[in-house]
């Protein structure tokens, strides 16, 4: 039985191209600049959990890139007319975003788990720094343990809003070829016919 790849060549080096094209919009979205909000808080201790006391929030622009490793796990796959990406585990939480904890329904957020911190931390290669001075200090475990504790308290309240990287520039990508893949296909389909005849 012949494949999709021998009866339908134009179709498949199309889909070949959008899939690459894909790829890199999702490089590109994560490196873009875009309008993001930044929220620094005092805490304050109440029973065995913490609240925020001051909550300060900022607009700046940035991006989604810390050290390059998701953005250097991005990997597409194309055959026929299924299309898979394959990325760090830690892309699914940009992604999703993660929801803020919610004490009246007793559920939501809860925090990242330890283990998935503290690997998000060694791969971003993250410093400690002094909440003072705002200045670096050692890498020591108390110092790097108190880092993920805070990171992950923050998330646990504020949550992180999503991103849906993935979606947007497979949404993208279909819209700049689905000229070219129409003509394509057609042009396919004509000359499987001619060949039957």
């Amino acid at each position: 039985m012949d494949s999709a790849k021998e009866l339908m060549p134009r179709t498949n080096n199309v889909f070949g191209e959008m899939v690459e094209w894909w790829e890199n919009q999702m490089k590109l979205n994560l490196k873009a600049k875009r309008k993001r909000v930044s929220i620094r808080s005092t805490w304050k201790k109440i029973g065995k959990g913490w609240q925020p006391k001051k909550v300060t929030k900022k607009t700046f622009r940035g991006n989604y890139v810390a050290s390059g490793t998701l953005l250097n796990s991005i990997k597409t796959t194309g055959e026929g007319f299924t299309r898979n990406v394959e990325m760090e585990r830690y892309g699914e939480a940009i992604i999703k975003g993660r929801k803020p904890w919610r004490k009246a329904k007793g559920k939501g957020n809860k925090g990242i788990p330890i283990k998935d911190m503290n690997r998000w931390i060694k791969q971003n290669k993250m410093k400690p720094r002094d909440m003072a001075t705002g200045q670096f200090i050692p890498k020591t475990a108390s110092n790097m343990k108190a880092m993920s504790f805070m990171m992950n308290r923050k998330i646990k309240h504020f949550g992180i809003e999503p991103f849906d990287f993935v979606g947007i520039s497979a949404d993208f990508t279909t819209e700049k070829y689905r000229s070219q893949l129409r003509t394509a296909m057609k042009l396919d389909i004509e000359n499987l016919f001619k060949n039957e005849l």
